[in-house]
């Protein structure tokens, strides 16, 4: 474990920012010794040292006709000059696009080219090869859709046609880019016309916002069906918001939309011998600024900036400032003087009741301890006030001390920072994101990166598109698959970096992941190197930090790390927390929040970044915690919910019942609690213990969090240990499920919960969002900081325990309105008010029996939602005198789309004279391309099918093996397994896309 040191430290920034000190890329050679390379896509040229990329059979052209204009590369003697260009155009050559390092693609004949390589300004010509316009992230694996660039200067009519001579099909043949559908050699065919320019994947067309809250996220879909956080306050507390006014935030981040900016300087101590108060202005990283415009940017008029809760307001609290260290502190700490996050309180609830006070019920927060997984004093203090204003949603990142110690290609466990440990906040991790333009830089700017791994790099000489590197060079990983692991590019990846779970008494962390690599957004207009002129941070005497890579313009830049994901998931919230009030004009509490966001979330496929989507890793685990955040599925109006506010104590239980419509579909049921603060004595800091068990239709029993290959499966033990229990059947029988949430110890109750329930409820109305103003408490205004409101910053917090602040009564959500009708659910009385009584931890309250008319009754569910039992039919009847059964055939069909592919095998169950045995359970399992676990039912015919849906294309084939029959007067015998047509041996059959 590592050493726990002084507070300053602990809390210091989780700048995200894994800054990048792996091994750098070496400087170029200098041109007496080496010539500068072209920088393709495809591969490096190096013409003077014979270095040029190996390209496939077909893909080269030893030159043109002698009056044919051709593409050619020509590359200047160094940094080029006009007089240069205007040497070759002179010749009756056309310059295309720029190449780095110093050169351009060019269109002329084999006389202008002789007549420009003779030029002393030219130091190489060559062909533009065919193979160079095959972009090398082409996914060639069968057909594909691609786009097609055509060059520009030529009539596209005929190309056109010849494009579609060649290819599967023309999906779109107007303009310039074109659409297709081909295979490997048709690109290759396509590839060799003259003027086709360029072949990449094809991307649905949609605004250029940031990739990882839009797309991955599914907030472009949010935003679509109105779930916007127009109704919510988003209150962020880190380093500064752009120059500290509200006229000057972020031009994403409009002054009518920022309730309040406070600033929190702190005061000197042991440590901070003294504080330089700069005011909420952000000067030093921007991570500030970045991390607001994430949550609830409105983006430019090209979708850059778009925040994942674009029409949220904002309550800002700055806490960084320049800090002058102590002697103590520079010796024994290796604190040097700095910027450091100094306005950090000794109480957190300090910090949030501000922000609370101002109307914001979604606390965002980048920063932490490296405690590896201790509950803390801050993350007690956390847990308090959200049990004391059970309607504040709170999100910490998880931290960026994710390592890989004893080499074995996977990352350790036990690294989650504090408060993320805390029980009733969003710990959020960081996957990896994805941009379809490839992270491109400015490149007006003329100076070389700061950026570790672009040692020497200029935009310009990166072809205008940052460098990304692997998790080996920037972060030190030297075992595979992390040493090679790209940085970004592949959504279903963790980053390396992202600090793992579990706490250190056992609990899942984090609870969620969002995409924290190379995160595009707001970029703070203070000591911008290359903009405006401004200077140096006269502190420091030095720009503010770039980022990663190099910016994409003055108002937007790159960066990383679990402080990036954070404000995504946080600008998640504010969608949800949208979402019932719009949909259902309810104010959902912090566990109605969590519940939802976890219920919704979508397993990554390749959490130990080996390049393969085999979801080696299933849910919940220790790096993902319950899967990355999905905006989409999480306001879809597909699920059903309980908001209880009355609570439950010892003993007590509440009963629910749903009605899923028709079998094989997943039915996902998720209960949050909001805990009692536990205590850093505390070996297990679960206070407040409730067990969810969810019966089905047949009597099947599961018991929360009992999960294998990524869902719920039978018997285990009831959970002692999380706040959060899940109970996911992949493929629910129709019928009544009762849902049962019970007391086994609530020593500090009644303690309130969150359920929510999503499956095929048949024709559940599918809630219409109304444009509900946010409540009086939570108009925004401008205010001044009070001056009461500035807190002491004392670096080593008091041992005594903090007393619980009560919130103000007039703040208390109402409980859950009615849900939809398809759904009968036991709810507490509507008009009941949250009883969580802020009792100081050292007091004990009573544990006091619930109200009679707090305890839900069992109400039976209507005649009309209740299942028929239809009988048997006769045939299926085994024989008289059979007392076995067995596998009497297997089939494997597989079905292909655009992306994906899907397997299904038909599974024939046979008595032991060979006569078909209905109502029996086959359970078996995935493997080979793609794992996890299924069940199916034979009917009449004996027979019944499983399907393993969304299958990426990469996957070959996939092997299905029946692990076990029942039945309930027939044993089975898989001995007697066979397959009469053999493409099986009656127990797996592999299915092949």
């Amino acid at each position: 474990m590592r050493a726990k040191f002084y507070r300053f430290v602990v809390l210091a920034l989780i700048l995200s920012l894994t800054l990048g000190t792996g091994v750098g890329q070496a400087s170029p050679q200098s041109q007496e010794t080496a010539p500068p390379p072209i920088l393709l896509r495809v591969g490096t040229l190096v013409p003077d040292l014979n270095v040029f990329p190996s390209l496939p059979e077909g893909l080269t052209i030893p030159g043109y006709a002698p009056d044919q204009l051709g593409y050619y590369i020509v590359q200047f003697q160094g940094p080029v000059q006009q007089a240069w260009k205007d040497q070759v155009t002179a010749t009756g050559a056309e310059l295309l696009e720029y190449l780095p390092d110093f050169a351009f693609k060019v269109r002329m004949t084999p006389a202008q080219a002789s007549q420009v390589q003779s030029l002393d300004a030219v130091k190489w010509v060559g062909i533009f090869q065919p193979g160079y316009k095959l972009s090398p992230t082409l996914v060639r694996d069968g057909v594909r859709l691609y786009t097609v660039r055509i060059e520009r200067g030529v009539d596209p009519s005929p190309i056109v046609d010849a494009i579609a001579q060649r290819v599967s099909l023309l999906v779109d043949g107007t303009g310039r880019k074109i659409v297709v559908a081909a295979n490997e050699a048709q690109l290759q065919a396509v590839a060799q016309l003259l003027d086709v320019a360029w072949i990449e994947n094809f991307v649905l067309p949609q605004k250029h916002n940031e990739y990882g809250g839009g797309v991955i996220m599914g907030a472009n879909t949010a935003h679509a069906n109105g779930y916007d956080g127009s109704t919510q306050i988003v209150a962020v507390a880190d380093t500064g918001l752009g120059d500290g006014t509200p006229q000057g935030a972020h031009p994403d981040i409009p002054a009518s939309r920022i309730v309040a900016i406070y600033n929190w300087p702190g005061q000197p101590d042991s440590c901070f011998a003294s504080i330089d108060d700069d005011g909420p202005q952000d000067v030093d990283s921007g991570h500030g600024t970045h991390v607001s415009v994430s949550v609830l940017g409105d983006g430019d008029a090209n979708g850059i900036g778009l925040g994942v809760a674009p029409a949220a307001k904002l309550v800002f609290q700055a806490t960084e400032n320049w800090a002058n260290t102590s002697f103590f502190c520079k010796i024994f700490a290796g604190a040097d003087d700095g910027y450091y996050l100094t306005g950090l309180p000794d109480d957190l609830n300090d910090l949030f009741q501000q922000a609370y006070d101002d109307g914001a019920r979604i606390h965002s927060n980048s920063w932490g301890a490296a405690v590896d997984g201790e509950y803390n004093s801050n993350s007690a203090e956390a847990d308090q006030f959200v049990w004391n204003n059970p309607d504040m949603t709170i999100t910490f990142s998880a931290g960026n001390d994710g390592e890989d110690a004893n080499n074995d290609g996977v990352v350790d466990e036990d690294s989650t920072g504090a408060p993320a440990t805390a029980k009733n906040v969003i710990t959020v991790g960081a996957s990896e994101n994805d941009r379809a333009d490839e992270w491109p830089c400015d490149t007006s700017l003329t100076y070389t990166s700061h950026d570790a791994y672009q040692d020497g790099e200029t935009c310009s000489s990166m072809g205008g598109k940052n460098i990304l590197g692997t998790a080996g060079q920037r972060w030190g990983f030297t075992t595979e698959p992390l040493n090679s692991d790209v940085t970004a590019g592949n959504p279903e990846q963790m980053a390396p970096f992202s600090s793992r779970g579990p706490t250190d008494d056992g609990r899942i962390k984090p609870d969620v992941v969002a995409p924290g690599t190379w995160i595009l957004s707001g970029y703070s207009d203070l000591y911008q190197e290359g903009y405006d002129g401004d200077p140096v941070n006269p502190k420091n005497n030095s720009y503010q930090w770039d980022g990663w890579g190099m910016p994409f313009n003055k108002y937007y830049k790159y960066m990383g790390g679990t402080s990036m994901s954070n404000p995504l998931a946080a600008g998640g919230a504010a969608v949800i927390r949208d979402f019932y009030q719009k949909a259902y004009s309810h104010s959902a509490s912090a566990a109605l929040v969590k519940a939802t966001m976890i219920n919704s979330a979508v397993d990554l496929l390749d959490e130990n970044n080996d390049g393969v989507n085999d979801n080696a890793y299933p849910i919940p685990n220790v790096h993902e915690g319950w899967g990355r955040v999905n905006l989409a599925n999480a306001t879809d109006g597909s699920h059903v919910y309980v908001d209880d506010a009355n609570g439950l104590n010892t003993g007590d239980s509440s009963s629910f019942q749903y009605s899923v419509a028709s079998s094989g579909s997943p039915f996902k049921v998720t209960l949050v609690w909001s805990d009692y603060p536990s205590t850093e004595s505390a070996s297990k800091n679960l206070v407040n213990d409730l067990d969810l068990v969810v019966t089905s239709p047949s009597g099947a029993v599961y018991k929360g969090n009992n999960f294998s290959g990524g869902w719920s499966v039978t018997g285990g033990n009831e959970d002692r240990t999380n706040n959060v229990e899940n109970v996911y059947v992949q493929s629910a029988e129709a019928g009544t499920w009762t849902v049962e949430i019970s007391g086994f110890n609530v020593p500090n109750g009644p303690q309130p919960f969150a359920l929510v329930v999503d499956g095929d409820f048949g024709n559940a109305p599918t809630p219409t969002p109304t444009n509900t103003p946010a409540p009086p408490t939570a108009t925004p205004t401008n205010t001044p900081v009070p001056p009461t409101a500035t807190p002491t910053n004392t670096p080593v917090p008091p041992t005594a325990t903090p007393t619980n602040t009560p919130a103000p009564p007039t703040a208390t959500p109402t409980d859950t309105p009615v849900p939809p009708t398809a759904t009968p659910t036991n709810t507490p009385g509507a008009t009941a008010t949250p009883t969580n009584t802020p009792v100081p931890p050292t007091t004990t309250p009573t544990n006091t029996p619930a109200p009679p008319t707090a305890t839900p009754t069992d109400t039976p569910v209507p005649p009309t939602a209740t299942p028929t039992n239809t009988p048997v039919p006769p045939t299926p009847t085994p024989t008289p005198g059979a007392s076995s059964m067995h596998v009497g055939d297997l089939d494997g069909v597989s079905t292909n789309l655009t992306w994906f592919w899907s397997a299904d095998v038909t599974i024939t169950v046979h008595d032991a004279g060979e006569n078909p045995v209905a109502n029996a359970t086959v359970d078996g399992s995935w493997s080979s391309g793609f794992g996890g676990t299924t069940s199916c039912t034979t009917d009449s015919s004996g027979q019944c099918t499983v399907t393993r849906d969304i299958i990426f294309n990469r996957v070959k084939n996939v092997t299905f093996t029946v692990d076990n029959v029942s039945h309930a007067s027939l044993t089975y015998q898989s001995a007697d397994n066979h397959d009469p047509d053999g493409d099986s041996d009656g127990t797996s059959i592999t299915v092949s896309r």
